[in-house]
């Protein structure tokens, strides 16, 4: 993490697994990895709790380009959410990172994945 708190390339990774959203077919759901001080980058105090931890999600919808990340802190009794408006470098980076793990794990580009998901299986073969 940069001095200004800038996320980079090594503070986070991009879980394998991911979601296309039912609806619109339009938004990609990943898991992020943080490797990162996430009470220094957030201001959340998970370190003062060992049965708290942060959870972080990004939103990518590649036909608009757009990124949203949604953070979810959990502990014993209960969950709190916040979003995190990423920088534009960090929104280029998490978008790059993403579209990478797509090719990586589907060969495809981002937008192939999720027309692939919306179009499904054909039933009756017609």
């Amino acid at each position: 993490m940069k001095d200004n708190l800038e996320l980079e390339r090594g503070d986070i990774a991009i879980d394998r697994e991911m979601d296309v959203d039912c609806d619109i077919g339009q938004e990609i759901t990943v898991y992020i990895e943080t490797w990162f001080d996430v009470d220094k980058k957030f201001g959340v105090h998970t370190s003062d709790d060992e049965n708290a931890w942060l959870n972080m999600y990004g939103k990518f919808n590649p036909f608009e380009d757009m990124l949203r990340i949604e953070c979810e802190i959990s502990r014993e009794n209960g969950s709190s959410y916040f979003d995190y408006e990423p920088t534009s470098a960090e929104s280029q980076l998490i978008k790059d990172m993403i579209t990478e793990k797509i090719k990586e794990e589907y060969d495809q580009t981002p937008q192939e994945l999720c027309e692939e998901i919306t179009e499904g299986p054909v039933m009756g073969g017609m």
